[in-house]
Parts: structure tokens; C-alpha cells; sequence
């Protein structure tokens, strides 16, 4: 049997929040230092560098408190299948979605958007990778609890977290943001993105405290990210919805139709298109990390659960007043509702 997943347009975000998290990535960065560390090349979202529990049991273990198992929908690629299934023993009631093969972060993102969509077509959603570093959990969760209060107040916002810059980072894309989204207290509009730059526009966006690191952690109602996909990138959700009705999703035909679907990469085709956005800060205490690099990677398995502190007292300002920010969005949303 095969059913139909495509949804009614602008469904209000009036459900519970759910969580879908990418862990379809292979980690070529890492993979000398998995190899070394375990024997061989395991993509990091499912190595256990600390502790007895993986990146993506970590990731999934953060969201539980917001979105526990039976509201979470897992992306991986095929061939990480049986790691998957392994790794979720302890979390029952995630819904597993495999990609066939590697088609581009757009397709990565929406094959589980759809299934999730079909299943809570009113959901608010947190789309996150699988590898990031957190070090106040707390706090993280209390960002993204104010961010889905915002967009529960408002379905048509697109969030993005940005992280409280603690250097002159080249190896991450940042946010430059604008003024203050629809005037609300602590989000603001995402004015443009810079990509890795080079050393000397790097610097210049640290300098500005106008800038923030991107996370590329999102959050929207799922009806309105589904809204965006098919605005920015119609050819390619109008065949993954076509397909996913009328091939079983496991099947070879659906594999050899989906390796066909037109590559586009999320954050520069269809994020990097949208004509709203908004975005609010993780403090600086949150100690975000992006696990892509063994330098990053190293320096997070140091902190050993230490509180990240900011590097300049101009820093350690911006912090606090992203921290007095969100407690004023979180008041606003209180009593608007």
C-alpha cells in the first residue's frame, strides 16, 4: 500500500513539537580520526566520543525533554541503516527514514519533512544535524522552547539559531541579522549569510556583534518549511512527492527513481532563498559546537562539561544580552497566550 503525503498548504502550527534530526552525513573530515580511535572510518554522528553514548544518541537524548522518541523522525543514509537501528534500541517510537543513496542536503531534508508532514501536519518542528556539540543542555532547550513559542504565535516565521561568535571563525557560515523581526524583542531578521569566509571578512563580522555563527538548527511549523521547499525548490518536491505516493519507500523502484530526483543543497537552494527570515541567539554559555573538524572536536572533548565563557567582556556583554532577550521573548509568549 502506498499513501498520499502531500499535505494541505499552511496547516496552523498549532501541534505539539517534534524533532527531526539529519544524520545522513558520512563525516569525511573525521574519518582518519575514527579510524584511529575505533578501527574504522564510522561516520561520527555514531561514535561514542565521550562517554558510552554516540553524537546521535546525544542528540536525541538533548531533544527528549521537548520532543520525546514517538515525535522524532530520523534521516540516514542506506547504508547506515543497521548502525541506526542499533543505536535506537534505547529510543523507542523514532521513525526511521533511509534515504537510498545521496541526492543533496535539500532531498536529506525533505524526504523525513514529508513523512513527518504526513504523519503531524500540524507540527512545530526543530530540524537539527546529529553532530553538534552542546555543553548547557538547559539553556539549549530553553532557546529552542522560545523559539517554538514564537512560532506558535506566529506559523509563517522561519527561525534559525545563531550561536554568540566567541572568535573570528572561517571554517563556519554566519548570520548577519537586521533589525528586529515583525518588532519582537530578541529575534531578528536575518539580513544576509556569509559562507566560511576569508580571514579579513571574518574578522570584520566578529568586530561588528552583528554577526552570529550559523547552526543551521531551524525551527518553523513543518507545513511552512514544506511551504518553502516548494516555493525555492518546485521540480525537486513535486517529484519526491509524486514518488513517495506511489512507490513503497524501501523499495528498488523508489531507490532507483530517488537517485534520479535533482540535487540541491539546503542551506544555499532553499534556506539561502528565503525572502523572511528570522533568528535568534544560543548564549554564549551554551557552548555550541559544530563537530566538523578534529581541532573542534578535540577542543570540545577538553572542556570535559566546563561552562564556555566568552573570550572579550564585549562578548561576554553580547551574551548577556542575548540571555535577557530570550527571557523577554519567553514573557512575551507567555502572555500572549
Amino acid at each position: 500500500m502506498t499513501a498520499t503525503l502531500r499535505p494541505p498548504s499552511r496547516s496552523p502550527a498549532t501541534g505539539e513539537l517534534h524533532a527531526l534530526v539529519l544524520a545522513g552525513g558520512f563525516g569525511r573530515r573525521l574519518e582518519a580520526l575514527a579510524t584511529r580511535l575505533f578501527g574504522e572510518p564510522i561516520p561520527k554522528q555514531f561514535c561514542r566520543f565521550r562517554g558510552g553514548r554516540s553524537l546521535l544518541q546525544q542528540t536525541l537524548d538533548r531533544l527528549a525533554p521537548l520532543a520525546p522518541s514517538e515525535r522524532t523522525t530520523l534521516v540516514v543514509d542506506a547504508s547506515q541503516r543497521s548502525r541506526a537501528v542499533a543505536q535506537l534500541e534505547s529510543f523507542p517510537g523514532v521513525e526511521l527514514v533511509v534515504q537510498p543513496c545521496d541526492r543533496g542536503t535539500a532531498a536529506g531534508v525533505l524526504l523525513p519533512l514529508l513523512h513527518l508532514v504526513a504523519r503531524a501536519p500540524t507540527a512545530r518542528v526543530v530540524l537539527t544535524a546529529s553532530d553538534h556539540g552542546v555543553v548547557d543542555e538547559r539553556l539549549f532547550r530553553r532557546t529552542l522552547r522560545a523559539a517554538a513559542a514564537a512560532v506558535a504565535e506566529r506559523p509563517e516565521r522561519l527561525l534559525l539559531l545563531g550561536a554568540t561568535a566567541q572568535a573570528a571563525n572561517r571554517d563556519y557560515g554566519w548570520i548577519v541579522r537586521g533589525a528586529p523581526l515583525d518588532g519582537a524583542r530578541g529575534i531578528d531578521q536575518v539580513e544576509r549569510f556569509v559562507e566560511k569566509p576569508d580571514g579579513a571578512t571574518a574578522d570584520a563580522l566578529f568586530a561588528s556583534g552583528r554577526a552570529w555563527w550559523n547552526t543551521m538548527v531551524m525551527v518553523a511549523s513543518a507545513s511552512a518549511l514544506l511551504d518553502l521547499f516548494r516555493a525555492e525548490q518546485p521540480c525537486l518536491t513535486a517529484a519526491l512527492e509524486s514518488l513517495l505516493a506511489r512507490e513503497e519507500p524501501h523499495g528498488e523502484r523508489f531507490a532507483r527513481a530517488y537517485a534520479e530526483l535533482p540535487a540541491a543543497n539546503f542551506s544555499a537552494d532553499v534556506i539561502g532563498r528565503a525572502a523572511s527570515l528570522g533568528a535568534l541567539a544560543l548564549p554564549a554559555a551554551v557552548g555550541w559546537t559544530d563537530l566538523g573538524t578534529e581541532e573542534r572536536l578535540l577542543e570540545w572533548l577538553e572542556r570535559d562539561g566546563a561552562l564556555v565563557e566568552a573570550q572579550s567582556s564585549a562578548k561576554a556583554a553580547e551574551g548577556e544580552r542575548a540571555a535577557a532577550d530570550l527571557a523577554a521573548l519567553e514573557r512575551s509568549a507567555v502572555s500572549s497566550s
